[in-house]
């Protein structure tokens, strides 16, 4: 191989190069520009970009004491899960339905603590 077709190759694989790097820059602005729209919405909007209006309901676990009617010295502690706005809210949903579960007993406290989410849902929103 001559000189001159050394250098004439030599002046091709730059401009090559140059032209690769072009094309890569173009195509990757182009692909950030495309994936903007399939971009998940916020946690507040969960599901809004495709039209859901979608909220998972906070759950609490409520624990209560029952006392049997008439004594001091009997008692039955219960539980349940209950889906709520809040912790006060929960205890009323709960102080509601357990005179009427378990009657003969007085319901003498309770305590509700949150149920952390577990997992997320198939569709991701």
């Amino acid at each position: 191989m001559t000189r001159r077709a050394r250098n004439q190759s030599r002046i091709m694989s730059t401009h090559l190069k140059i032209a690769a790097v072009k094309a890569l820059s173009v195509a990757s602005f182009v692909s950030v520009l495309s994936l903007q729209g399939a971009a998940p919405a916020s946690a507040g909007e969960r599901g809004a970009h495709i039209g859901w209006h979608v909220r998972q309901p906070a759950r609490f676990i409520v624990s209560g004491v029952l006392r049997q009617d008439g004594t001091t010295d009997v008692i039955k502690p219960i539980h349940a899960i209950v889906a709520a706005d809040d912790g006060e809210a929960a205890v009323a949903m709960f102080s509601g339905t357990a005179p009427k579960q378990y009657p003969g007993y007085t319901l003498i406290a309770t305590l509700a603590s949150p149920v952390p989410a577990a997992g997320t849902c198939e569709n991701n929103i």
